[in-house]
């Protein structure tokens, strides 16, 4: 795994960061480029959670969900804008990533509006409907279920 950018602690959640994270995500969620969570999902996925932090203030977040024993979605992962181009979020990704290889999953997907991004971080573009129904549970819930304008990327571990 590369170094983390100077000056940033990368760790997991804690409980106290629900209104951090939900700001950030809600940031985005917004401008319709992320779903929604609400503090009650942070609050039961926390443990799924890396945060960016410097000093004691939250700059990124990022999600690795596990979807079934084979695979789990990389998700919610957010930098602050002011924050942009330092490598959080590279960082973030590969923290992520650095926990599903501890839970021997072979492979992470995610969607997403930003495809460049994760294939610089090796994923590769896939065709949505090759990914189980099991990953579909969150879709039912998005704005965009109709008219999905997302990326779908997987990247074997």
């Amino acid at each position: 795994m590369p170094a983390d950018p100077p000056g940033l602690t990368f760790g997991q959640a804690r409980l106290f960061d629900v209104p951090a994270i939900k700001a950030l995500i809600d940031r985005y969620a917004g401008d319709d480029i992320m779903l929604p969570r609400s503090s009650t999902e942070l609050f039961e996925n926390i443990r799924e959670y890396v945060l960016c932090r410097e000093a004691d203030e939250v700059l990124g977040c990022g999600s690795v969900h596990i979807a079934a024993p084979d695979l789990a979605e990389l998700r919610a992962v957010a930098v602050h804008p002011d924050h942009h181009g330092r490598g959080i979020g590279r960082a973030i990704v590969d923290h992520c990533l650095e926990d599903a290889r501890r839970y021997g999953l072979p492979r992470v997907f995610t969607l997403t509006l930003e495809p460049d991004f994760f294939a610089r971080a090796g994923f590769r573009e896939v065709d949505r409907q090759s990914l189980s129904q099991k990953v579909w549970q969150e879709c039912y819930r998005c704005p965009k279920f109709e008219h999905c304008d997302e990326t779908a990327m997987i990247l074997d571990l």
